[in-house]
């Protein structure tokens, strides 16, 4: 199972300068109150959290049930965010038995640019044709558009970049 690298640094030092930001106290004279930031949604609706969620279990339910294609559709632009063409994404599932996945609590949107990011985190379990098991960490980055005149695809959620990690 392979993924494409997701680099998150920028979003984690957003979030620690708005968390230092924020805990700054007050002079006496002047109340500063930080400016919002347009861009950081503090906790998705929860309609919204579980739309990605379902996403990522479609996504390996369709590859449970070897519908590769399928699974590949639900990478963003039409499947080639995974870092792969159709076939070789189908061939990196070959040896594939069975696969499941165990959601975790959806992390906190962000926004930019007309759209809309959240990061799922997942715990992956396969077993190969050959009896081995494999399990894997991680975090899927879900994007969807939210801009006035998106096609109901654009709306809908998809996989926007993948960071996993097999567990020894």
């Amino acid at each position: 199972m392979r993924t494409s690298s997701n680099n998150t640094s920028w979003l984690t030092v957003t979030l620690i300068l708005l968390g230092f930001a924020g805990c700054q106290p007050a002079s006496q004279e002047t109340q500063v109150t930080p400016a919002p930031t347009p861009t950081s949604v503090p906790s998705p609706p929860p309609d919204e959290a579980a739309a990605a969620a379902d996403t990522v279990r479609s996504y390996y339910r369709a590859i449970g049930e070897r519908r590769y294609r399928d699974a590949y559709q639900l990478w963003a632009r039409d499947g080639s965010a995974s870092g792969k063409s159709f076939e070789e994404f189908r061939s990196g599932f070959s040896e594939t038995e069975s696969v499941e996945v165990s959601v975790g609590t959806p992390g906190p949107m962000e926004g930019a640019a007309g759209s809309r990011y959240i990061d799922v985190p997942v715990r992956v379990s396969a077993r190969l044709r050959s009896g081995m098991a494999q399990e894997f960490s991680g975090t899927y980055t879900m994007r969807r558009s939210v801009v006035d005149g998106a096609t109901p695809a654009q709306l809908a959620w998809h996989i926007e970049s993948a960071n996993l990690r097999m567990v020894k």
